[in-house]
């Protein structure tokens, strides 16, 4: 019996988590990141800032939420892929990243701009890059039969899918966030596994 009340709680709080997150980019858009208080974002929400607080630690965590969920999607992802053709499901993982990221436009917008000027922030999400990595990585070595620690090459397959998706994503936002992303990602994988200039430099 105390199951449905479980997920109704569960399901009210992402609700709020998402209102929450919504309002703070809508304010960060509209008067800049610096210049919004989390009293701005509560008052505009129409919560306390106890109820903040009940949801995001800081500010900051408004726009680094997204991570450790993006980092759970793809463990379950690869689970599903588990036995499937490695180069298909290396496609499969960066595509799903690409999508996750069109879903998420504004708050990637917010997230460009904040980074550019607050170098912590930054770096945490190059942080998030390098767990993503990881994540990859590990999976790729289970599925190809060898040792995570000491065989270079799932590390560089997952670089080389995780650097395709940022990659993408900064010539996606210097062009207005206009273009495919889906297909730029596509290419700049392409790129790094038949290209001359990364085969042979010279």
């Amino acid at each position: 019996m105390s199951t449905p009340s479980v997920g109704l709680r569960a399901r009210k709080k992402e609700a709020t988590a998402q209102a929450l997150q919504g309002r703070a980019i809508e304010l960060f858009l509209e008067r800049g990141y610096d210049e919004t208080t989390v009293q701005d974002i509560t008052d505009a929400a129409g919560v306390s800032q106890r109820t903040f607080f009940r949801y995001y630690a800081t500010k900051d965590a408004v726009l680094l939420a997204e991570h450790a969920r993006r980092e759970a999607a793809m463990s379950e992802l690869l689970v599903s892929r588990t036995g499937l053709p490695v180069r298909e499901t290396l496609d499969v993982v960066l595509r799903d990243l690409v999508r996750d990221i069109v879903d998420r436009r504004d708050l990637v917008k917010v997230q460009a701009q904040v980074f550019l000027t607050v170098p912590a922030l930054a770096d945490r999400f190059s942080g998030h890059q390098d767990r993503l990595g990881v994540i990859l990585s590990e999976f790729l070595a289970g599925e190809l039969g060898v040792p995570a620690d000491s065989d270079p090459r799932p590390r560089l397959l997952a670089v080389q899918v995780v650097r395709s998706w940022t990659v993408s994503i900064l010539v996606w936002l210097t062009g207005g966030m206009t273009g495919d992303l889906e297909q730029m990602a596509a290419d700049s994988l392409h790129l790094m596994r038949s290209d001359p200039l990364f085969v042979d430099p010279a």
